[in-house]
């Protein structure tokens, strides 16, 4: 018998977003996965505490197949955890900024200190993953996204499902609604 999938949803810049995503992602459990919701609260914290949430959530979920989706930003923490893991069945991003750290408005990072040294590892990171790990990494995005361009969510052969849609928040709000079955039947695939 397979083991269950079990994800790990790596929320994105916008905390107070947290109760929606929290409420959407109850609903995934009548798609037969079980769904943990990993708030990063980028606005405090450590870089360290958020990458010790991440390890302590895989922990708990031992004897599941888990996949990371981490959601734009949480990105960022969804490769360090794929450099760093290797009992991961599968890590995907949705709308994920998961390359050119270089790009980010200080905006962003000026408010979320945690998010600044995300990106400051982000490309060591990357050189850390394995020709077979950025194959079996999956790339969620929508057609256009003004936020993170569909270009920084791709690693070199990874997988791609683009998702019907226009826009990062929008993409984002039916990605976790109408469009789930979508993610989960990308997370329940086989790693070739």
């Amino acid at each position: 018998m397979k083991q269950p999938i079990h994800i790990l949803y790596l929320s994105g810049l916008g905390d107070n977003y947290d109760r929606f995503r929290l409420r959407a992602l109850k609903l995934w459990r009548f798609r037969g996965v079980t769904v943990e919701l990993v708030p990063m609260v980028w606005h405090s914290g450590t870089f360290e505490q958020k990458l010790a949430r991440i390890d302590q959530a895989v922990d708990r979920a031992h004897g599941k197949r888990v996949v990371l989706i981490g959601e734009s930003g949480g990105g960022t923490m969804a490769i360090h955890m794929m450099a760093r893991r290797d009992d991961l069945y599968k890590v995907m991003t949705l709308c994920g900024k998961n390359t050119h750290p270089e790009g980010v408005s200080s905006i962003y990072t000026r408010n979320n200190p945690p998010f600044k040294v995300s990106l400051d590892h982000l490309n060591d990171s990357l050189g850390q993953l394995t020709t077979k790990q950025k194959k079996q990494f999956v790339s969620i995005h929508p057609l256009y996204d003004p936020v993170v361009p569909v270009r920084e969510t791709l690693l070199a052969g990874c997988k791609q499902v683009r998702l019907p849609a226009i826009g990062h928040l929008v993409v984002i709000g039916l990605a976790l609604t109408i469009l789930s079955p979508i993610l989960v039947r990308a997370a329940r695939s086989h790693n070739a």
